[in-house]
């Protein structure tokens, strides 16, 4: 796919970097990239403290530097030692955040791949930033990820950035024969609160909905073998329902659209893909961003 030619994988010298090289590689099966950039970041402060602490003999920075990366480049060839995709390891020094952000930015790749350590302390704002300022697509992978693609859940808004992440997952899903289960939350209408609709109001909710998506379908073309799925959504988290509907399938991976568009029934709002990446599904997640639209958006916020 012309669209992820680039690759970007952060590395934390942690048991992670294992199961994120090893997911990364898999993941060439189904898209092959023309380049992937493997990032370090050395913190500075406490960490690089503690780091420098495990390693007495090292004298300079470059030692240090040296150290890291070679324990790097034996994880990367591993499972890259022979192929035709070009393979770099880039150290850094600084807090991660900011030089994930930075380099993002400068070096415009078209994904970025991070771990995601379920119940680590602060790696949801860490990654609603990074989705916030980072203008590629985003794919978050957990530490129990599976080595497969047959099944893809793509919550929908009806909006043309759901219909990009339902095609892709139809590409993603493709060499397997897998499947693509699209779904929809909705709730009823606020106007209603605190009384429950009746049925018949019910019947034309659901009514109202099914005719949207199947304008949806039409009007971008999708593929007739998704499936999709309508769910009401009556309280507590939105990601408890992609959840259940993810367990439901049996999902390897998630996949929503940024920045969806309103629409009336619907609560797949702006503030969704923050929530998606807060929640601990323990499933991957890719956050599918159009490049060139962000890119400007980040122009005009920051000029």
């Amino acid at each position: 796919m012309k669209n992820f030619e680039h690759w970007f994988v952060c590395l934390d010298l942690s048991n992670m970097d294992d199961i994120l090289i090893g997911y990364t590689h898999f993941l060439t099966s189904v898209i092959e990239p023309k380049t992937i950039s493997f990032l370090h970041v050395v913190e500075s402060g406490n960490v690089a403290k503690e780091m420098a602490e495990l390693f007495p003999d090292i004298e300079t920075d470059q030692d240090f530097e040296d150290v890291i990366r070679d324990e790097l480049n034996k994880k990367v060839e591993e499972h890259f030692g022979e192929n035709d995709i070009e393979i770099r390891l880039i150290i850094k020094e600084g807090r991660p955040t900011d030089q994930i952000i930075e380099l993002m930015n400068t070096m415009d790749p078209d994904l970025l791949m991070m771990g995601k350590k379920t119940g680590y302390v602060g790696e949801g704002v860490i990654a609603r930033r990074i989705v916030k300022y980072v203008p590629a697509s985003i794919l978050f992978v957990p530490e129990n990820s599976r080595y497969a693609m047959n099944t893809i859940l793509a919550p929908v808004d009806f909006s043309r950035q759901s219909a990009n992440a339902v095609k892709l997952a139809r590409n993603l899903v493709e060499p397997q024969n897998g499947t693509v289960q699209a779904q929809h939350i909705f709730k009823y209408p606020s106007h209603f609160f605190p009384y429950m609709p009746t049925e018949d109001d019910k019947d034309k909710i659901r009514g109202h909905i099914e005719e949207q998506k199947k304008e949806f379908i039409e009007e971008y073309d999708l593929p007739e073998d998704v499936t999709f799925t309508l769910t009401l959504h009556k309280e507590g988290r939105i990601g408890d329902e992609v959840y259940d509907e993810a367990v439901r399938n049996q999902a390897d991976l998630i996949i929503v659209g940024s920045k969806s568009d309103k629409k009336i029934t619907s609560i797949l709002r702006d503030d969704f893909t923050d929530k998606m990446t807060y929640y601990s599904f323990g499933i991957p997640l890719l956050v599918v961003k159009n490049k060139e639209k962000h890119q400007k958006f980040l122009k005009t916020l920051f000029s």
